[in-house]
């Protein structure tokens, strides 16, 4: 089954922000090392409206779309960057299907989650977003002193799902700061969900993934 034409469009406003990658688009496997997932430290979350449980490390906690305004505007310094932000957030609420919200005040980073009508994707679907992200990400960032690196993008088709998966390291030149964004489309079960997750680091999201339960 072919990509639905909607999941374009819908995963660029995740990604919407984004440069173009420098990097040739490469699409591997997701999960081509088998990690051990036994012993990983987190807590479980269950999204009721879904019927969907997802494994998070420990400092993330589930905030309200109000309570999440508020902790940006304390944030978020830059009045350009906190409009852009409540844009972003008012998109993604606005999606067909249900959004839920996880932040680490510890960590500053910020986990979206949205269900979506199901939609398959295949490998060749997975190229052409890329191809519409990058596109997207010129028209996006044009005059902007942002500099994005691709740093992977892979896709995997296993028995039970689908997972395409994107991380690009944002590089904000006037600030002098960085940070990374995480974004997963996984269909599973006759559901598909949209991840986003912000941090001021790189982490290892697959092991987390692979704890979820649709």
């Amino acid at each position: 089954m072919t990509m639905k034409k909607s999941i374009a469009p819908i995963l660029l406003i995740f990604i919407i922000t984004l440069q173009s990658c420098k990097n040739d688009i490469k699409i591997e496997n997701v999960f081509e090392q088998k990690v051990e997932t036994n012993t990983l430290p987190g807590k479980k979350h269950f999204l009721e409206e879904d019927d969907i449980q997802i494994f998070l490390p420990e400092v993330f906690e589930r905030y309200a779309a109000a309570e999440y305004e508020t902790v940006l505007d304390s944030l978020v310094k830059n009045k350009k960057q906190f409009l852009l932000e409540r844009e972003r957030l008012k998109n993604l609420r606005g999606l067909k299907g249900n959004s839920y919200i996880f932040f680490a005040p510890r960590v500053n980073a910020t986990y979206f989650v949205n269900t979506i009508p199901y939609a398959p994707i295949r490998k060749q679907d997975a190229q052409k977003l890329l191809g519409i992200i990058r596109q997207n990400q010129n028209r996006a960032t044009e005059n902007t002193q942002v500099e994005f690196t691709k740093i992977t993008a892979k896709y995997s088709s296993l028995t039970s799902a689908q997972v395409f998966k994107a991380i690009f390291r944002v590089d904000l030149k006037k600030e002098k700061t960085f940070y990374f964004q995480h974004a997963y489309f996984i269909s599973s079960n006759q559901k598909s969900v949209l991840l986003n997750l912000t941090t001021p680091m790189e982490i290892d999201l697959d092991p987390y993934i692979e704890k979820m339960i649709f």
